[in-house]
C-alpha cells in the first residue's frame, strides 16, 4: 500500500472538499459542513462527552473516511486500467458521493436522536462536494509519483 501517497492525497482530497463545503454553506446559508454534522451526530449520541471532543471526533472521522476512500482509489490505480485523472477523480468522486449519501442516510436513520436538519439539500450537496474530494484526490495522488507512465 502506498500509505504516503494515500494519506497526502486523502489529506488534500478531503481539505478541498471541506473549503467547498464551508463556501457553499456560507453562500446559501445551510450547514453543509460535514466534520460539524457529524460532531453534532456525535454529541446528540447518548454518551457523556463534551462538545469540544464531539467536534473534534467529527473532523477526525471525517478525514479517516477520506482516507478511506483513498485507499480504495489506490487500489483501483493499481489493479486496473483506470489511472489517476481529473476523468478518473469524477468519476470515483461520483461513486464516492453515492457511498458518502448512502452513509449519511443510514446514520440519521439509525442515530437515537438525530438533530434536526433538511436533508435533501444536504444530500445534494454531499454529491457535489465528493467530485471535489475525488478530483483533488486523484490529481494529488498523480502529483505525488516520478513517473507517470507507472503507478508504484
Amino acid at each position: 500500500m502506498n500509505t504516503g501517497k494515500i494519506l497526502i492525497s486523502s489529506i488534500i482530497g478531503t481539505s478541498a472538499m471541506t473549503i467547498f463545503s464551508y463556501l457553499v454553506s456560507n453562500s446559501k446559508n445551510k450547514n453543509f459542513r460535514e466534520p460539524e454534522v457529524l460532531g453534532k451526530l456525535i454529541k446528540a449520541l447518548p454518551l457523556n462527552i463534551s462538545k469540544d471532543t464531539a467536534h473534534l471526533a467529527g473532523w477526525g472521522m471525517h478525514y479517516t473516511i477520506g482516507f478511506a476512500f483513498v485507499a480504495s482509489y489506490n487500489e483501483i490505480w493499481k489493479q486496473t486500467k483506470v489511472k489517476p485523472s481529473l476523468t478518473s477523480g469524477i468519476l470515483m468522486g461520483t461513486a464516492s458521493g453515492v457511498l458518502g449519501t448512502l452513509g449519511w442516510k443510514l446514520m440519521f436513520k439509525v442515530h437515537p436522536n438525530p438533530p434536526a436538519k433538511n436533508l435533501k439539500p444536504f444530500f445534494g450537496h454531499l454529491l457535489l462536494a465528493h467530485i471535489v474530494f475525488g478530483i483533488f484526490s486523484a490529481l494529488s495522488y498523480r502529483s505525488t509519483y516520478a513517473n507517470r507512465n507507472q503507478l508504484q
